[in-house]
């Protein structure tokens, strides 16, 4: 019985060191997660790293279950600790902003269309229903061919198209008059600036499709150099358009985990998914036999709010289309 008990005890030891390890290896990773989030993404090693941060955020929680189990009080007060700094930087994303009274809805609509490739009928039939402005990314002449034989000009006769091929094209689709439009240059891909006029409105309404490089599998610096000059140019449309509400929708290649994402949230924008308390839209990739993993699309605001938010599937493409409905003010 003494040989049983030495076995026994020397098997539980075993256990507790085991759990105290995994509690340990479990803290860290989910403090990683915490320092990828204001750290600059110079290299594609850290940039994985920040992709799986809200994946590895979850390891501090487990952490605090598997140390409690094995009574090192210590250890699990700092992943307690570490799990209530990681919630407390995600709760603002899930709290709803209260929009103007005096306002119109303006149903934004933005999809990746991978290479030209969705199918233009259901990108018409879902913007039909349920969008005021289309941004579109990716967009080839052939899928400009195929948007407006698919009726896209019966719904939305107003556009500003910058069609190229492969993946460089963005264009915007509107159901109000564009008053004025212009390419932006100086990026990797296309970039269009359409000013809208929207009934009932006081000023009109600036839109932006963006579509910045990605930062993988091509070289990161393009996105690094894309990122990092946007700012300036979310300032001009900003400073260009005076009192008026500002809509900016596309392929980001970037998630709300990043610091370089985050930046972009000053002069009055604001991600309409924290503005409508929705948190995370995860819209990439769509065409895989699992649900998308990534949130890299984003309508961003200025001088309006966002309320709703939804993510939808359309076929042809690895993106899911991002609606939100944005309260644009009256006066």
């Amino acid at each position: 019985m003494r040989h049983d008990a030495i076995r026994g005890g020397s098997l539980t030891t075993a256990r507790r060191v085991v759990a105290i390890c995994l509690g340990v290896a479990l803290i860290l990773a989910a403090a990683a997660a915490l320092v990828v989030r204001f750290t600059p993404i110079p290299t594609h090693g850290v940039l994985y790293v920040v992709i799986a941060a809200p994946y590895l955020m979850l390891a501090a929680p487990v952490a605090v279950v598997v140390l409690v189990w094995v009574r090192r009080w210590v250890l699990a007060a700092v992943a307690a600790l570490l799990t209530a700094v990681l919630v407390a930087l995600q709760v603002p994303w899930f709290v709803g902003a209260t929009p103007d009274p005096a306002s119109v809805a303006v149903r934004t609509m933005t999809v990746n269309m991978l290479y030209g490739l969705a199918e233009p009928d259901a990108i018409a039939r879902v913007a039909a229903a349920d969008a005021d402005v289309l941004m579109v990314q990716e967009l080839t002449p052939a899928a400009a061919r195929g948007l407006a034989a698919a009726g896209i000009d019966d719904t939305f006769p107003y556009q500003s198209l910058d069609a190229r091929p492969v993946s460089a094209g963005v264009g915007i689709y509107s159901r109000h008059p564009i008053t004025d439009s212009t390419r932006i240059p100086g990026y990797q891909l296309a970039m269009v600036r359409a000013d809208v006029r929207i009934p009932r409105v006081a000023h009109e309404v600036s839109l932006l499709t963006v579509h910045l490089d990605a930062p993988w599998p091509r070289p990161i610096s393009g996105w690094q150099g894309d990122i990092a000059k946007f700012p300036a140019t979310l300032a001009q449309v900003a400073g260009g358009n005076g009192d008026g509400a500002v809509i900016v929708g596309g392929d980001f290649n970037s998630t709300i985990d990043m610091v370089a994402f985050r930046r972009l949230l000053t002069n009055g924008y604001q991600d309409a998914a924290r503005q409508a308390g929705s948190g995370r839209n995860l819209t990439f990739p769509s065409n895989e036999p699992y649900p998308p993993v990534l949130g890299i699309d984003h309508v961003l605001t200025r001088k309006a709010t966002a309320t709703s938010t939804k993510t939808v599937e359309l076929p042809g493409t690895d993106h899911r289309a991002l609606l939100v409905t944005v309260m644009v003010p009256t006066a």
